[in-house]
């Protein structure tokens, strides 16, 4: 499983200048999205990330949301 992942991943570099989660820890994942050019980000962090919704055109959402816009 690990190197299929490795064979679809996109490998990216952060600077560390995305600041805008209420926790900082939270910030490297939004910047990791938007060096990826993600449309989403897949969190269970209620209180912190999916309070944030959207960053640039990275939709912010729950597995479960995610499993219904894949419908699976």
């Amino acid at each position: 499983m690990l190197n299929k992942l490795r064979k679809l991943s996109i490998h990216v570099k952060i600077s560390g200048k995305v600041d805008i989660s209420p926790d900082p820890a939270d910030n490297f994942l939004i910047e990791m999205a938007q060096a990826g050019n993600a449309d989403y980000l897949v969190t269970g962090d209620k209180r912190d990330l999916l309070n944030i919704k959207r960053h640039g055109k990275t939709r912010i959402v729950t597995a479960r949301q995610m499993v219904k816009i894949l419908k699976l």
